[in-house]
């Protein structure tokens, strides 16, 4: 079988259409990569931001990682971590390691060794990989 991204596309837009969270985020990240579409940013976070605000943990932290690199979105650290945390603390090991290393970094919080082992720790508990290579680095 065939990717296609085509359809998948439209697959996924009547179902993100009707507000199912998991097919808003599917289409976020077709936008996100530019699988089957131009890759645009600003669509990916408004689709993230529909199953956001259904509580949807994966698309917090996608609209977290949009705000650390400044895509679609002026760069806000201080507003990453605000999204990161929401999905962190729904224990999302990939929100939980951002949480982290936004701490071991000083970003958009002061810099807290402690508390970016905390979160690592966390992170590592629910499986993220980075996490488990940074605390075996630290």
């Amino acid at each position: 079988m065939v990717q296609d991204y085509g359809e998948a596309m439209c697959w996924f837009g009547k179902a993100a259409d009707q507000g199912l969270a998991e097919a808003q985020n599917n289409v976020g990240l077709l936008y996100y990569n530019g699988w089957g579409v131009g890759q645009d940013y600003g669509e990916a976070m408004r689709w993230f931001r529909s199953a956001a605000d259904q509580g949807d943990a994966f698309a917090q932290n996608k609209i977290g990682v949009l705000y650390y690199n400044g895509w679609s979105v002026t760069r806000d650290y201080g507003e990453a971590m605000r999204w990161f945390r929401k999905a962190a603390d729904q224990r999302d090991g990939a929100a939980q390691n951002n949480v982290g290393w936004l701490y071991a970094n000083g970003l958009g919080v002061p810099r807290d060794p402690s508390q970016a082992g905390v979160w690592m720790q966390r992170a590592a508990a629910n499986g993220d990989e980075l996490a488990k290579q940074w605390l075996a680095a630290n």
